[in-house]
C-alpha cells in the first residue's frame, strides 16, 4: 500500500502553524557516549550549538504489596542537548540516538543545514554502523492567534471535512478534548496522522501531527536524501489536510503562491 496525497510545490509560509519539527536517529547503542564527555563532537557543532546541558533519565521502583522495599529512584543514561543562542533549535545525543528539534521553522533547507552538521559530528566521532530506525515528525498547532480568526469554529472550518467530523457532529457541541490516531502503510515506512482539539490555559487549539518513519537495519549514509524523501510525503499531506484557501491566514510567499 502506498499514500496518494496529491503532490503539490512547496509554499512557502512567513507564519507557520509549526509547534516543533523532530528528526530522531536510532541506532545501536555506542557505550563511549554514555562513558566520556561528548567533547569532541561538542567542538565540531559548537559554533551553531554553544548552550549546553545534561538531562538524567530517572526510573522509579514502587514497592511491592508485601514486601519492605521502598519507593526507590535510579538514574538512567544521559542525554546531551546542544541549544542555539536563541534555544528554538537543539541538537539530543544518547548512547542510542541523535535528534534535532526546532521550535520556529522558517524553510526545510535551513533545517537540513543544521541536521547535516548534527549528522556529520556523528559520522566523524561515533561512526554508527547503521540506524534503527528514522523518523521525521511536524507538530502544527492551530489558535485563534496564529490563524487570526475570531472563532473555533472558523479554525476548524480550515481543515479537509473528513479529519473534522467528530467535531461537526449535532449529537454535541463544543467537545472540551478529541483526539483521533491514523497509521497510514507507505511500502517500508509508516505514516502517523494524529488529529485533535483540546484547552489549555483557556485557549482552544487544533492539533495537526505527521509523523513518518522506519524501522530496522536501515542505512545511515544517506540520511539527508532519505529525510528529503520523508519531509515530501508529510507536506503532501500536510497541504491535503488544509484546504488551499486556508494557506492565506498564514503568510504565504507570494511569489511561491503564484508559480
Amino acid at each position: 500500500m502506498t499514500l496518494n496525497f496529491p503532490h503539490k510545490p512547496e509554499i512557502r509560509l512567513e507564519n507557520p502553524p509549526l509547534n516543533e519539527v523532530i528528526c530522531q536517529v536510532r541506532f545501536p547503542p555506542i557505550l563511549r557516549i554514555q562513558k566520556e564527555d561528548p567533547s569532541e563532537y561538542q567542538e565540531l557543532i559548537r559554533s551553531r550549538f554553544p548552550d549546553f546541558v545534561v538531562e538524567l533519565g530517572i526510573k522509579f521502583r514502587l514497592p511491592g504489596l508485601v514486601s519492605d522495599e521502598k519507593l526507590a529512584a535510579e538514574s538512567q543514561s544521559k542525554t546531551y542537548k546542544f541549544r542555539t543562542i536563541d534555544e528554538l533549535t537543539m541538537v539530543s545525543l544518547a548512547v542510542d540516538f541523535f535528534a534535532l528539534s526546532a521550535n520556529q521553522y522558517n524553510h526545510w533547507e535551513e533545517f537540513t543545514n543544521d541536521l547535516d552538521l548534527a549528522y556529520e559530528a556523528i559520522q566523524q566521532v561515533y561512526r554508527p554502523a547503521y540506524a534503527t530506525r528514522i523518523g521525521l515528525r511536524y507538530v502544527n498547532r492551530f489558535t485563534l492567534e496564529n490563524t487570526g480568526l475570531d472563532s473555533f469554529e472558523q479554525v476548524v472550518d480550515l481543515f479537509h471535512p473528513d479529519l473534522t467530523v467528530l467535531l461537526r457532529s449535532k449529537a454535541w457541541s463544543s467537545p472540551s478534548e478529541m483526539i483521533s490516531q491514523l497509521e497510514l502503510i507507505d511500502n517500508d515506512a509508516k505514516l502517523t496522522i494524529r488529529t485533535g482539539c483540546a484547552t489549555k490555559m483557556e485557549e482552544t487549539f487544533f492539533l495537526l501531527d505527521f509523523d513518518y518513519f522506519e524501522k530496522g537495519k536501515l542505512e545511515i549514509t544517506n540520511l539527508l536524501e532519505r529525510l528529503d524523501c520523508y519531509h515530501n510525503v508529510i507536506y503532501d499531506a500536510f497541504r491535503w489536510c488544509l484546504r488551499d484557501e486556508s494557506l492565506v491566514h498564514f503568510n504565504p510567499n507570494s511569489e511561491e503562491a503564484t508559480k
